[in-house]
Parts: structure tokens; C-alpha cells; sequence
């Protein structure tokens, strides 16, 4: 995933991330608001402090999406679902800032099963095609007897027809 401007990231396809109640409230405690400029464009400026806890600032779409999440996620009539959040790319970026790997919430690996999401999201087509290409290719393995290499030869006198 290349992209030239950083706007791009946040108008890129969503995808869906599926969050467990823990991860939902690790989420949302992690992020603060960000706030707009007085010209209409992001500033990387917090309601709170940050602190080394790792809040990052996001906008009021994502907090939204996150709350929704929340609510979702403790609703009764929900119990045990995961919540759904539909998010762009910059989206999943801000939140892998804030997933910190060693991070557990009742026995659940909370940190590291959302960078395994995040990074799934993000970058799981490629690196499955990737692994399908090595799977492929590495079963490949050319017979070198069937292909003539005698020494001192000129390769425009060799007979391709039968390879």
C-alpha cells in the first residue's frame, strides 16, 4: 500500500474490522479528539494531554465508529458478538499507533489480537497472494537434466522445440 498523499489514506475502500467488548473499550480509551483547524483541515491537536499511555488524537468519525462499537458491544441482547466497524485505511493506521502487543484484558490479548486484525486489514491480500506465489513457485523446481547446456555451445544452435 503506497499512497502519494496522507489525505488519501482516509478516502480509501473500508474495511471491516470485528471487535470483541475488550477491544472496543481498549480502543476507545486510547483515543482523544482531534481537533479541527479554524481553515477546515486536520491538526494533530488533543482535548486531553497525551501521555506515554499511548493516546492518539482521531477524528470525531473514528471516536464515533469506536463508540457505536462500544455500545454495541455491551448491549445485553448482543452478548458475545463481535461489532463490526467499517474503517479506511488511515483509520486502521491511527489505530495500530495506539495497539501495543503485550497489552491483556481478562486473560484476552487484547494488543496483540487487534495488530493481528489491523495488519490483516491492511495488508492480509497481499501477503496471502505472496504466500500463495511462494507456495506455487516454491514447489516449482526445473529438472536441470532436461534442459541441454553443453559446453562451449552457441545458443542459436540449440534446439528449443523440445523443453
Amino acid at each position: 500500500m503506497t499512497l502519494e498523499n496522507n489525505d488519501e489514506l482516509f478516502h480509501t475502500p473500508e474495511k471491516v474490522l470485528k471487535l470483541t467488548r475488550n477491544e472496543a473499550l481498549y480502543i476507545d480509551d486510547s483515543l482523544t479528539v482531534m481537533l479541527d483547524a479554524a481553515d477546515g483541515g486536520m491538526m494533530f491537536s488533543a482535548m486531553r494531554p497525551l501521555v506515554a499511555s499511548a493516546n492518539v488524537p482521531a477524528p470525531l468519525d473514528l471516536i464515533e465508529k469506536i463508540a457505536v462499537a462500544v455500545l454495541f458491544t455491551m448491549d445485553d441482547n448482543n452478548a458475545g458478538t463481535l461489532a463490526e466497524v467499517n474503517l479506511n485505511d488511515g483509520d486502521l493506521l491511527s489505530l495500530r499507533e495506539l495497539c501495543q502487543s503485550y497489552v491483556k484484558i481478562d486473560d484476552e490479548p487484547v494488543g496483540y489480537n487487534l495488530k493481528r486484525k489491523i495488519y490483516m486489514a491492511l495488508y492480509g491480500n497481499e501477503y496471502n497472494l505472496g504466500r500463495q506465489l511462494d507456495d506455487v513457485l516454491g514447489a516449482f523446481t526445473p529438472d536441470r537434466k532436461s534442459i541441454p547446456h553443453p559446453s562451449g555451445s552457441n545458443l542459436e544452435d540449440e534446439d528449443f522445440t523440445n523443453l
